[in-house]
């Protein structure tokens, strides 16, 4: 492949980037290199590119792409680093995951076991995913409406646009806003999906055949929808929406969880394996809130609130009944 025609393509990859076009495989490898730009070894293993045909290539694209004004030469070093990058990261994500499970154009963001993640959409919403979750941006974001879909728990701040309806499906519900703060916990292996409301006002409505039916209208500040996918019914209360949302700021809060959705949560907040050979059932549940205690401390209250071993060993978790 030619030098113009390879700087052709990843100029289409870095605008597909910018304009949340790219696949999951693809934007985390553009994430992981734009995060190692200080290391200094990105130079390693490419096919030599002069800094005169990079230089004339970027100005030529950012003069036309992003503006009339000429970019400064600091500037152009970023993106020159940029684009050596991007030559890397093609090259190793068209080895990653298929692309056949994306629609085009469709958006995967996703956070890692153990991490959080906090993006801006193009409407200026920001968007922050728990631990294993993963968002789905449609295609057709920001056109008539602003449509996304959630597996696992996020943390929403939408920007108001009472043109432009928000709206997130997470399984068999759908939340409906034009500009307000709420909390969705939707993890696919838990019975239970709930939406608790910060700020402004929230609808809720659940899928019935290819319509959805409104559950929950007009919710405010600290009113939650509970909804059971197993017998499809919901319940409305009164709770402390900030102690929900607490997972933002790396505390582990325990919200009416059974043993198996506590094993799961910490599997995802830890990043450790977690051993579950206690006879638990779906009757016990347990609500606690942590802030930053050590992980042996988290277990040890485990212990005593849930009346079984919770065990810290060989970098993994172990739950036991107490008579084993």
């Amino acid at each position: 492949m030619s030098i113009d025609k390879k700087e052709a393509e990843l100029k289409k990859f870095l605008k597909m980037y910018v304009n949340h076009q790219t696949s999951l495989s693809e934007s985390e490898a553009i994430d992981y290199w734009y995060d190692a730009l200080d290391l200094e070894e990105t130079n390693s293993g490419l096919e030599p590119i002069t800094d005169s045909q990079l230089e004339h290539h970027i100005k030529e694209y950012l003069f036309k792409h992003i503006g009339k004004k000429r970019p400064q030469r600091k500037y152009l070093s970023y993106a020159a680093a940029c684009l050596i990058l991007l030559t890397t990261a093609l090259v190793w994500s068209s080895n990653q995951m298929p692309k056949a499970t994306m629609k085009a154009h469709e958006m995967r963001i996703a956070a890692g076991i153990g991490a959080r993640k906090e993006i801006t959409l193009t409407d200026g919403s920001v968007v922050m995913l728990n631990a294993g979750s993963q968002l789905l941006i449609a295609a057709d974001f920001g056109e008539k409406d602003r449509k996304v879909s959630l597996s696992g728990e996020a943390y929403f701040k939408i920007a108001k646009d009472k043109t432009r309806p928000f709206l997130v499906q997470s399984g068999l519900l759908r939340t409906s806003v034009l500009g307000t703060s709420f909390n969705i916990n939707a993890y696919p292996e838990r019975d239970r999906i709930k939406v608790a409301v910060l700020t402004g006002r929230v609808m809720v409505s659940q899928l019935e055949g290819k319509q959805f039916r409104p559950i929950a209208k007009n919710m405010t500040v600290n009113k939650t929808v509970s909804f059971y996918k197993s017998t499809g019914k919901y319940e409305i209360n009164t709770e402390d929406a900030l102690a929900i949302t607490s997972w933002k700021d790396a505390k582990l809060f325990i919200d009416n969880a059974s043993i198996k959705d506590i094993s799961e949560q910490l599997k995802r907040h830890y990043n450790l394996k977690v051993n579950d050979l206690s006879k638990s059932n779906a009757v016990d549940r347990y609500t606690i809130r942590f802030n930053h205690e050590s992980i042996n401390s988290v277990l040890r209250i485990l212990t005593r609130l849930t009346d079984r071993q919770f065990i810290y060993q060989y970098n993994q978790i172990t739950i036991k009944n107490k008579n084993m």
